[in-house]
């Protein structure tokens, strides 16, 4: 019972193996249906491992532990979504694939099955569902202007879109989990979940996973934001008051939650210490406390800023006025200009060298696996049909076929 609702569940969550159906769903969605579909459902399926979690809390097949097999299941959806996130040239399948490798980091929370782990899922699934509410909300906004989901057909939008920029920005700092912002709060608990655990193989895939995770958020707001600014867009606006409104709501979560983490990460681990009281995070005017050391989202947030600040002053300090600006067409390829808008762009197949050197890792097996199963139904759906025609006629002659068989089967008996 408990294996056929984790896997209803980790369906609904997307984990590799079970994620077919998202990268697609999320990209053909409206924008702000995409929004809701990464940022609030996923979480149905977050919650519901948890309910069964609860009930049975060492669930065990054989000799094996559904557990350890959850952790794997958890730090290799990390590593191939964050994987398959950074070939993409649709920004919003990138934001798909990336949504499956965030939920692989809260699956592996999870099948820690203690205080430490359990309060690291959820200050992941509260910060996915923060950083990818913006993210999405703004992607939305940019694809309204541009009228165009291609990365390569971007470029340059930083000075006709900044609020959009800022609200990018901001996402992926907090997806990467670098100081301030509230991804770090995720990523200390993490360490400490994984130290308190054991699980090192499993950590290290998943820290492998956060390196893979910066490229495709470097490839995000550079191939969007930065560089040359195509002609088509020299006339982009903001994003319409519409999208900027709910970008705006979250970035002052982030920032909220940034600060004081304690509001949402003390309360829920003072819920969930009754089932796991051993190991606790105690906090002392908003620090947080472990067996392994301390952290204060307040200080660590100033701390940086200010640290950002100082080398920004410098910079500006620093700036030289003779540097030369780089015009779009001032490149060449074999003494020839570039005709096609993908070539224009040097974001276009950014990391095709890391296909070449994943091999099969850039196409997970699974999918090739549930698209031989697709295969199959649709054949033997061909084959039916060659019985089944639609024609009356031929029902007709199903029909008087069967009373032969009946009538024969009873005259025999």
């Amino acid at each position: 019972i408990f294996i056929m609702m984790a896997i209803a569940f980790i369906t609904k969550m997307a984990v590799m193996g079970f994620h077919v159906w998202q990268p697609g769903t999320y990209a053909e969605a409206d924008g702000d249906v995409s929004a809701i579909l990464s940022a609030v459902l996923t979480k149905a399926g977050v919650f519901g491992m948890m309910i069964i979690l609860f009930a049975i809390q060492e669930p065990m097949v054989g000799k094996v532990s559904v557990l350890y097999v959850m952790s794997w299941l958890g730090a290799l959806t990390a590593f191939f979504g964050n994987t398959m996130a950074i070939y993409q040239e649709d920004a919003k399948k990138t934001l798909a694939w990336a949504s499956i490798g965030a939920m692989g980091y809260v699956l592996f929370s999870l099948s820690l099955q203690s205080y430490i782990g359990w309060v690291t899922s959820i200050a992941f699934a509260v910060n996915h569902f923060l950083y990818k509410g913006l993210l999405f909300v703004t992607i939305a906004g940019v694809i309204y202007r541009v009228k165009t989901r291609n990365m390569y057909e971007m470029g340059g939008l930083i000075k006709r879109m900044p609020i959009s920029f800022i609200s990018v920005l901001i996402g992926i700092i907090a997806v990467s989990g670098v100081p301030p912002l509230s991804g770090y709060a995720g990523k200390w608990i993490s360490f400490n979940a994984v130290l308190e655990s054991g699980w090192y193989l499993q950590g290290i895939v998943m820290s492998v996973a956060g390196v893979i995770a910066f490229l495709y958020l470097f490839r995000l707001i550079y191939s969007i934001f930065l560089g040359q600014l195509k002609d088509k867009n020299r006339h982009v606006k903001e994003a319409p008051l519409g999208f900027l409104i709910p970008q705006f709501i979250m970035l002052a979560a982030i920032m909220v939650f940034s600060a004081r983490p304690g509001l949402i990460l003390r309360t829920s681990g003072d819920f969930i210490s009754a089932s796991f009281p051993d190991n606790i995070i105690t906090w002392e005017n908003g620090t947080a406390f472990t067996q392994f050391g301390y952290w204060n989202g307040t200080t660590v947030l100033f701390v940086t800023a200010g640290v950002f600040a100082f080398a920004f002053i410098l910079l500006m300090l620093m700036k030289r006025n003779n540097t030369q600006k780089a015009e779009q067409f001032n490149i060449v390829y074999a003494a020839e200009r570039p005709s096609r808008p993908e070539l224009t762009h040097v974001g276009y197949n950014f990391f095709a060298h890391y296909r070449k050197a994943l091999g099969s890792f850039s196409f997970p097996l699974m999918q090739k696996f549930w698209k031989a199963v697709n295969d199959i139904f649709h054949s033997t759906a061909d084959t039916l049909r060659k019985i089944y025609t639609g024609n009356g006629q031929t029902y007709l002659v199903h029909i008087i076929l069967f009373v032969i068989v009946v009538y024969a089967i009873a005259v025999g008996g």
